[in-house]
């Protein structure tokens, strides 16, 4: 018999061979001991073998595997796990297992004859010996065909058996747990289920992940250390034809333990357990709170037939009740779905912002037209956004599939055309081959699309003009489609809105102006947000706080932003986090800058600002004073971000990173036109008093280091900061340096180098700065006169170290730039200018300039001593 039969254990499933280690020590023990981890380890075992097919099941309209998990975790024993694993592989679930996780299901469901010589039916008879050990009435299999299915449900009853109905004799569990062990060890080595690639993914703020593997062919996992496109939660995969989540086993990036549901459901969490440490923790169950089939139909489901309505044959739902006209938005619409040039058009907008009423207002106007012989709807919505509060809804549609099957029911009723006809039908009508159209295809909620980038490979490739596809998502991933923006209603339209509400609910007596305001501000002119809150003053029968309220709405925040927060790469979620953490307006480069210091992990900032733009969870305002972006995030979304970062492993990086935001300054929108060097100004104030602390401020100035690469004004504060608090006139000179590359026509900035060179006695570097000064600014005479007598003593110190050529370059200059404004010097000046004179061997020049100043001063001292001198030289 080979080893696999003999029971010769051969994995590389990490929580297995922790649980076979525990195994060994229970075995030097005692065998009741022995007896008892063996029954842990099938447990675990079989829980395994649930996970693993529940993760190759793809998601589906009628949400089977959710329906699985929901019982899974609430299930009160192992016996529920096995009629689960039944539901699986052979109920009407089995129809969703990709066809890379067949094996796992051929492998529990083939049936062995009694003489089969393979591992199944060793396993099964291993396993009734030793139950036969524990009871002898057990009946007979060996003349039976079986299944590992089979296997499963006898494991359960010899667990009910010894574990939960008394107390089993020692000799006979000694009996039974070589049968038992080499059962379990049977399957251990052979099921596929622990053959496959598993690992922990962790993705990192550089956006590729840390791989911690735990089973299988490593090398599966390995592009992801590399690839920064991948968006996968944080979580325990297995890899079956591509990383798998498994949402139902539970560890962390280091691998410390393994945890699997143990029932005990209740307000919104289960208990989980580790069979390698017997520790037990409470994990989060809110996703798993409705049963399926309490979900009812979206509001804006698609009717399921096509029906007349205008001019079109459409199964789009009515326009929405209470809906205010926004103009600009409905007319740039109405443009795109109407002109010849771009087939794809995605209305985009953070949760609750009117996407969906703002297109279904649009089609019905469309409706009335002749542009369009059918407007098809297609509902991928899981939340209706009602008044009351988020209510989860079934979805029509997830996949590519299902619209084409949808799609296929409603234009050729009873033809039952199979899946590949379906998507041939609906493929020949969006690229014009069918004899009817043009057709308007409406995706809505594309978020909650099961491959979206699939679905919209597929029809941005199929459609052709004048044919049209409208999508409406919180998130946009793709290219090559004509975005329109929703944003939060103009003032006047959510004027009309509040007003509207307020007369339904009959509260306007309770709104004044103020308050209408306020409501505005808070909410950036978000529809739905707006909606809630009146709801909440009609309650109250009074005016209540914006903030108060939005903040105590746990729902609504989820159901507005969870699902846009999940699918943001770690450094978006990072970026967002830091935002949210401070109700303020904060400088892009300024954020920038906190975020990429040294002392940080290295991430791509701008790629996760972009995320948050697309998802709309920020906003960019423009300052008109320098043309410098700023950032904000509305009200709900920064409620939102602070209840997440409670929780967050962020949190520390995150408070550490608002330290030095907050030197920025808190600003509100009525500060902008102040421009970010006021900004700067009081980071800086803030540094230099961190300084005189005695702190360490290396960081802060790599931040202003940052931001002066962006705005160079900032280069002339970093260079501050390093003389006065750093000691460092070398660091000031290069940063001087750095603003006048930018900027060289600052006289004031080649003032502050020359001071900054003559205090570290760089002459040569004083005096070309003393020179560039000169040509690029017409100085005062004095200022130019003194330069020129700074040079006059450098050489007669010899201070200054000059060829020949350059000391004659310099000289020239000087002289040539004061002899231009000679008839404005005086009798000081004109020495200065022989002196020069003098340098260059021109005597004659020199007693010219010389007699000039004692005309004006017969007394000066300094042309009688220059006299002197050349009478000298004469002689």
């Amino acid at each position: 018999m080979s080893d696999e039969i003999s029971g010769a254990v051969q994995t590389s499933f990490l929580p297995a061979r922790r649980m076979l280690e525990r195994l060994e020590l229970a075995r030097e023990d005692s065998d009741p001991a022995y007896f008892l981890e063996l029954m842990y380890l099938g447990e675990m075992l079989v829980k395994i073998l649930v996970v693993e097919l529940l993760a190759g099941m793809n998601d589906d309209r009628e949400r089977h595997r959710y329906a699985l998990e929901y019982r899974l975790l609430r299930a009160d024993g192992i016996g529920e796990w096995a009629s689960i694993l039944d539901e699986a592989v052979q109920g009407t679930a089995s129809q969703y297992l990709a066809d890379s996780v067949k094996d796992s299901q051929r492998s529990l469901t083939v049936n062995c004859s009694p003489d089969d010589s393979g591992w199944q039916r060793a396993a099964i008879n291993s396993l009734h010996r030793a139950c036969k050990e524990i009871d002898a009435s057990v009946e007979d299999i060996h003349s039976r065909r079986s299944n590992l299915r089979a296997w499963v449900r006898t494991f359960v009853w010899l667990r009910n058996r010894t574990r939960g109905h008394g107390a089993t004799k020692t000799d006979r569990l000694s009996a039974a747990c070589p049968e038992l062990h080499k059962s379990l060890t049977l399957v251990l080595s052979n099921s596929p289920a622990f053959h496959r690639p598993w690992a922990f993914l962790k993705r990192n703020l550089s956006g590729k992940y840390r791989v911690s593997s735990f089973g299988g062919d490593q090398d599966k996992f390995s592009y992801l250390k590399r690839d920064r496109e991948q968006s996968l939660p944080d979580g325990v995969y297995v890899f079956i034809d591509s990383p798998n989540r498994t949402p139902l086993l539970f560890s962390d990036p280091d691998l410390t333990d393994f945890f699997l549901p143990n029932g005990g459901f209740r307000k919104q969490a289960f208990e989980a357990l580790s069979y390698i440490t017997d520790e037990r923790r409470e994990q989060d169950g809110s996703a798993y709170m409705l049963p399926v089939e309490a979900l009812p139909a979206s509001e804006t489901a698609a009717a399921p037939d096509l029906d007349v309505v205008g001019n079109v044959f459409t199964n789009m739902p009515p326009r929405r009740h209470g809906y205010v006209k926004r103009a600009a938005l409905e007319e740039e619409l109405i443009t795109r779905l109407t002109d010849n040039r771009h087939p794809v058009v995605t209305l985009q907008g953070r949760g609750g912002i009117g996407k969906t009423s703002l297109a279904l207002e649009v089609l019905h106007q469309l409706s009335m037209n002749n542009n369009a012989f059918a407007i098809i709807w297609f509902s991928a919505r899981d939340i209706d956004l009602l008044a009351e509060g988020p209510r989860v809804v079934r979805a029509d549609v997830l996949t590519v599939e299902d619209i084409a099957r949808d799609f296929a029911a409603m234009m050729r009723p009873g033809e039952n055309l199979k899946s590949k006809e379906a998507l041939t039908y609906i493929t020949e009508c969006l690229s014009g081959a069918a004899s009817n159209g043009p057709f308007v295809f409406v995706v809505d909620n594309f978020e909650t699309i099961r491959g979206q980038a699939e679905l919209y490979a597929f029809l941005s490739n199929a459609v052709r003009l004048p044919n049209k596809v409208l999508i409406t998502t919180r998130t946009r991933d793709f290219k090559a489609d004509y975005p329109i923006e929703v944003r939060g209603m103009a003032r006047e339209e959510f004027a009309d809105l509040v007003s509207d509400t307020a007369s339904r609910l009959g509260i306007n007596n309770l709104l004044d102006e103020a308050y209408r305001d306020d409501l505005f501000d808070e909410s950036g002119g978000h529809p739905y947000i707006a909606k809630v809150m009146l709801g909440e003053v009609a309650s109250a029968g009074r005016k209540i706080s914006v903030k108060r309220v939005v903040a105590s709405k746990d729902t609504m925040l989820d159901a507005l932003f969870e699902r846009s927060y999940a699918a943001l790469t770690p450094v978006a979620q990072r970026v967002f986090l830091t935002l949210c953490s401070w109700r303020s307006i904060v400088p892009r480069i300024g954020l920038e800058a906190v975020l990429l210091r040294p002392a940080n992990e290295r991430m791509d900032v701008e790629r996760g600002l972009t995320e948050l733009e697309q998802s709309s969870l920020i906003e960019t305002v423009l300052d008109e004073a320098d043309d410098g972006e700023f950032l904000s995030v509305p009200l709900a979304a920064s409620l939102f971000g602070k209840k997440k970062l409670v929780t967050s492993p962020l949190k520390i990086a995150v408070d550490a990173d608002l330290q030095l935001i907050k030197g920025f300054g808190a600003m509100t929108s009525t500060d902008l036109g102040q421009g970010l060097g006021r900004r700067i100004d009081r980071l800086a104030r803030a540094i230099a008093q961190r300084a005189e602390s005695g702190v360490d401020i290396t960081q802060e100035l790599a931040v202003i280091e940052y931001i002066a690469s962006e705005y160079p004004p900032a280069w002339l504060t970093l260079a501050e900061l390093q003389r006065d608090y750093v000691g460092s006139v070398e660091d000031a000179v290069q940063s001087v340096n750095r603003y006048l590359e930018s900027n060289p026509n600052d006289e004031d900035a080649w003032r502050r180098v020359i001071s900054l060179h003559r205090a570290k006695s760089d002459s040569l570097a004083e005096m070309h700065a003393r020179l560039q000064l000169a040509e690029i600014a017409t100085l005062p005479l004095s200022e130019l006169s003194a330069a020129a007598s700074r040079l006059n003593g450098l050489l007669f110190r010899k201070e200054i170290d000059l060829d020949a050529d350059e000391k004659r370059l310099v000289i020239r200059k000087f002289r040539s730039l004061i002899e231009a404004r000679a008839d404005e010097a005086n009798a000081n000046e004109l020495s200065t200018l022989a002196w020069l004179c003098i340098y260059e061997r021109d005597f004659t020049a020199a007693s010219r300039w010389v007699s000039a100043g004692l005309e004006q001063d017969p007394e000066n001292s300094y042309c009688l001593k220059m006299k002197s001198r050349l009478a000298s030289e004469a002689e």
